[in-house]
Formats: structure tokens, sequence, C-alpha cells
């Protein structure tokens, strides 16, 4: 059986506790040979790790040290007969020299000499440290020299006899010893800051602990612990100054360790950046993991949030263009179905004046007959010569009326869905035509480029209808210079490599703003006051049933130019036609022959509502109007 006995700088330590106590093992098992081993406390661990021991004997601080780390239980405490309680029986006595009577409470030791036994003494320099800090006071800087002096007796006691330190600190019951024992004369030294101990009738200067502990290993035979301890708890002689007692209260020395930062606490010391990073690395790396967690998950939350407000916007600006989208389609079938209310108010309209055009035909047919400008009626004398304005006016409005007919007669065929079929003609003598019907409104002058020499544009259509888009074209023209000075209108037909004819129609009109240019490509849209909005349909209508296509852009610095392009009817064959006389302003109106009597339904109100069509280009706007 094996004893371990930590090394101690109490006098006389081996003869009064030691010895006697491997007296008592050896007498309560006689049959092992107890064996002495001796450690050092500050290599406790290890040396008990490796040596293996039985029974080990500390100091209790040193004994909690292998209790936490090796489980050791404890048997017994040392109390010495000067204490009452096992676990109140070592402390701290600060000791110095009767005389000084400037030495009484702690304040009074501030800026003293000290001298101690050990830094790691729990009756002695801790159990000073823990007072002072009870008190209020931090042993840092608190006196003015601390000397290590190792052992209380003779070393600490005669520093504080020769004067070289003002006091020292020592286990308690010292100064009782050793005035018993004769070495100190009694009343020379006193120990100052006393407590009142009941737990002790030695004079102490800090709180009692418990001494001395002999603990045993989980390693060691139970039966051997069971038979040392009754002998240890069994044996205690009267002349004795220890004696063991069981106890198991440290916790007044976990305190003094945990306040004083020594022990298991002793890391709490080392605040350097190495220190906190050896005791807390698995506490900040578990931080710094947490935080990058944190800091990824609100990165991910704000590109989320990025995201679904992006797709939030794209959602509510789809929302936005299909709502317009939906307005702009609402728009679009109301106007159609005001274009169909218009059509169908044509087609009534066409019906009810057959009659009276009718009629005004009978009249003119009448006045022709006594103007001698028709066939004589049988039996009647031949009327005179009528004056030769009159028979101008008669014969114009015997033509306008017999075109009047002859477009009733197209929208009362737009009723039962007929269309004539195209016919070669002439756009020329078509331009003509139109210009002639407008000459007589005198709002500005309309230049007709001459016919180019030998050149006959055939193309296949309406004639009526093109002589109503050329008709529409000029008088819109017309109108957009009427207020202008030095207002003019050009005309003029040529044929392109396409092959095909192109006619435009030009003016100096004024500038137009973006707003109503942009309305100009709108069905339903009118930039007049007292425009309909239906000419711009009808007439590009007209154009494209005819087979051709309209350009329109801005001329600059202000006006418009209308490009209305054909192909010709006889792409093979050369346009030129050398037999053809060259024609100029005064050329006659083109003869339509006979009216047709079936019409599209995109000649509604042609002739009464023509428009001007002009797109956008990135000249001027011109402020052109149209119905």
């Amino acid at each position: 059986m094996s004893l371990a006995v930590v090394e101690m700088t109490e006098p006389g330590f081996a003869q009064s506790t030691v010895i006697p106590l491997k007296r008592t093992l050896e007498a309560a098992l006689p049959e092992a040979t107890v064996l002495r081993l001796s450690v050092s406390s500050a290599t406790l661990e290890s040396s008990v790790a490796r040596l293996r021991p039985d029974f080990v004997i500390s100091p209790a601080a040193d004994f909690l040290r292998i209790a936490d780390a090796m489980g050791a239980h404890p048997i017994a405490v040392r109390r010495t007969h000067w204490a009452k309680d096992p676990s109140r029986s070592a402390g701290a006595a600060v000791i110095t020299l009767a005389t000084r009577s400037d030495i009484t409470s702690l304040a009074t030791l501030r800026g003293m000499r000290v001298a101690a036994t050990l830094p790691t003494s729990i009756d002695g320099w801790l159990g000073l440290r823990k007072t002072l800090l009870d008190a209020g006071f931090r042993s840092e800087g608190f006196f003015r020299e601390v000397k290590f002096l190792g052992v209380g007796m003779p070393n600490v006691v005669e520093a504080v006899l020769s004067g070289a330190y003002d006091v020292g600190v020592v286990p308690v019951c010292t100064l009782e010893r050793i005035e018993t024992e004769g070495l100190v004369e009694r009343g020379v030294l006193k120990v100052a800051a006393a407590r009142n101990e009941p737990a002790s009738a030695c004079r102490t200067s800090s709180e009692l602990y418990p001494d001395l502990v002999i603990s045993a290993l989980p390693t060691a035979d139970p039966e051997i612990v069971r038979r040392a301890v009754a002998a240890l708890l069994s044996t205690d002689p009267p002349d004795a100054e220890f004696g063991w007692y069981p106890v198991s209260n440290f916790h007044a020395v976990r305190q003094l360790e945990e306040s004083l930062h020594v022990g298991p606490w002793a890391y709490l010391e080392d605040m350097t950046p190495a220190g906190i990073w050896r005791r807390a690395r698995l506490w900040i790396l578990s931080g710094l993991g947490l935080l990058l967690l944190l800091i990824a998950s609100e990165i991910r939350l704000r590109r989320l949030v990025v995201k679904r407000t992006a797709e939030l916007s794209a959602a509510l600006t789809e929302q936005a263009r299909l709502t317009e989208s939906e307005a702009k389609t609402r728009e679009r079938l109301s106007r159609l179905e005001r274009m169909g209310a218009v059509s169908q108010l044509c087609a009534l309209v066409a019906h009810e004046l057959k009659q009276p055009v009718g009629a005004v035909i009978n009249y003119l047919a009448v006045a022709k007959m006594k103007t001698g400008l028709g066939p004589a009626l049988p039996g009647l004398p031949a009327p005179a010569p009528a004056d030769p304005l009159l028979a101008r006016a008669i014969e114009g409005a015997d033509g306008q009326i017999h075109r009047i007919c002859a477009i009733v007669d197209r929208v009362r065929g737009y009723a039962r869905r007929e269309r004539p079929a195209p016919v070669e003609t002439d756009l020329y003598a078509v331009a003509a035509s139109a210009k002639a019907g407008l000459a007589a409104s005198g709002a500005a002058p309309i230049h007709l480029a001459p016919r180019p020499a030998g050149v006959k544009p055939l193309v296949l259509g309406d004639p009526l209808e093109l002589e109503l888009i050329f008709h529409n074209l000029m008088k819109n023209a017309l109108e957009a210079v009427q207020s202008q000075s030095g207002g003019r209108v050009w005309v003029k037909v040529a044929t392109t490599t396409g092959p095909a004819v192109l006619v435009t129609v030009e003016d100096n009109g004024p500038a137009l703003s973006d707003e109503a240019f942009a309305r100009l490509s709108r069905v339903s849209a009118s930039v007049k006051p007292e425009g309909l909005g239906l000419g711009l349909g009808i007439v590009r209508n007209l154009v494209e049933e005819n087979g051709g296509r309209m350009e329109i852009s801005r001329r600059s610095p202000h006006g418009l130019s209308i490009e209305v392009r054909f192909d010709l009817a006889r792409p093979d064959e050369d346009p030129r036609a050398p037999e053809a006389p060259a024609g100029g302003h005064n050329e006659a109106p083109y003869d339509h022959g006979p009216r047709p009597k079936a019409v599209d339904r995109r000649l509604d109100a042609a002739a009464e509502n023509r428009t001007d069509v002009r797109p956008q280009t990135q000249n001027a706007p011109s402020k052109e109007t149209t119905q």
C-alpha cells in the first residue's frame, strides 16, 4: 500500500502528522507495508497519475485538484486541537510587533512591507488576499512590498522581529504555538486585524478553511480504504496536536479560488489574446460560425428581397401594361362600334337619298329640255337657245348629281357586299380630274406637274375610288394652307423602277405638334375640331383595296408630303406611250364612264369626309388638320 504526501513547509510536519498516520495505517493493515511517496504540489496531478498511490495527504486546495481531475474522495480532515470545527481549522494570521500601534485594522496595512510563507497557501497569503477582497481592497498595489520566505517559523517570524518587515502572514495558531513552546516571549508580537472566530481558540485575520486532507483514489482497494478509515477515525491520542475527522464541506475553499482566480479559475487572470483564445476558442469559433451564418442569412434575405422586389416590380409593370392594353382595346372596340354605327347610318342615308336624287335628275332633265340642252319633246316647238352661263350651270349640276347617284349606288351596294372588278385606269387623268373638281374652291393654287413625255401610268383599280383618294388628299392639303400666306399645293405623277406609279401630294402648311401628328396614325382620331376622325381609315383602306401603299413625311421646315404608290397594270410593258399627248394643268378631267353600283364598306362618307393622312417623320410637325 502506498501513501503519497505533498511536500509541506510546516515545521515538524513529518513528526506531527506523517509518521503517526503511517503507524496508524500499519497497525490497521498488518499484512501491508505502507510506502511513503513524496510529491510536489506544482506537479500533483501528473505525479499521482504516474505513481497511482492508494492514499494522498495534501492541503484542501490540492485535494480539490485531484478530486476534479481523478475522482479522489476525502477520507478525513486534519484538525488541530486549537480548533473546534474540522472544516474551519486553517487560516491566515497577520503578525506584527506589539509596539506598532499604527497597525490595527486591514486598512492600516496599506503601504506596509509584508513577509509571507508561500504565494499558494490558503493558510497564508491567499487567505489574506481573500479577506482584503471581501473588505473592498485589492491586494495588487495595496502593499509596498511582499516577500515570500517559505516557512512561517522561523523565517517570517524573525523578519518581523528584526523590523525588516512591518507585518508577516503565517498560518493560524503559529503565534500561539511558538509562545507556548517559549520560542517567542509572550506579548512581543500581536495579531493585527484579528477576527472574532468562535470556531478557533487561536487569533486569526482571515476566514477559516479545512486543513490537510487524506484522500483515497478510485484505484485503491475498497477493503483497504474501509479499514484505513476506521483506524483513522477511531484513533485520537489525548496528547496529540492533531486529529482526523470526517468532513466533506469544501465550499469555502471553492469560493476563495473563484474570488482570487486561482486553481480552476486561474485562467481568468490571463486576459491576453492568446489566453482568451486558449480558454474560449470553442466559444469564439462557435460565435464566429453563428455570426457568419447570420451574415449569410442576411445576405440571402437581402437577395431574396431584391429578387422579390424585382419580380413584384415586373408584375406591377406587366399589370400596368395589361391595363393600358385593355384600355386601348376598349377604346378600339368603341371606335369600331362607332364606325359600324356610322356605316349603318351611311347605308340608311344612301337608301333614303335614292328617291330625292332621282327626282333631282328628273328635274334637271326637264330643265335641259326647256333650255334646249336636251332632246326636244315630240310635238313641241324647239326652245330658244339658253344663256351660255345658265347652260354651263345646268350641265355642271347634271354632272354632279350623276356623281352623287354613283356614290349612293356604291353605298347601297355595300349593304349587299358587292365590289366592282378593277379596271385599267390612268392615274394622271384621275389626278387631273380630282384637281379640276377642287379648282373652284379657290383656297390656294394646286400645281399639277405636267405628265412626263410619253408616260401613261396605268394601274388596276376602281376609277371613282382612286379619284376620291386624290380628291381627299388635295382637299386636305388646301385646308392646311388656307390660313398661310403664299400657301401652295403640289401634285406630281411619275413612274418608278418598281415598276410602279408614284403620286405625290405636298403642301407648305404650318407645322403640326408631335401629339397632333401622332394622332394621324390612329383610326377615329381627328386633329380638326369639326372632324369625325373617320377619314384616315377610309383613305388608307381605299388605297390598300386598290393595291396601293401610302407613306407620309414632314417637309422641312414645314408642310407635309404624302406619297401614294400603285403597281403598274402591265409591269412587263414600258409605261411610256409616245402616242399619248403630254398633259398639263389644263388636261381634261378623267371620264369615269358608267357609274358602278357596288361599293366597299370603306367608301362610307368618303365623298363628304376626306382626310389628310400624315405619319410621323423627323421634320418639323405641321398644323394641318384632318377630319
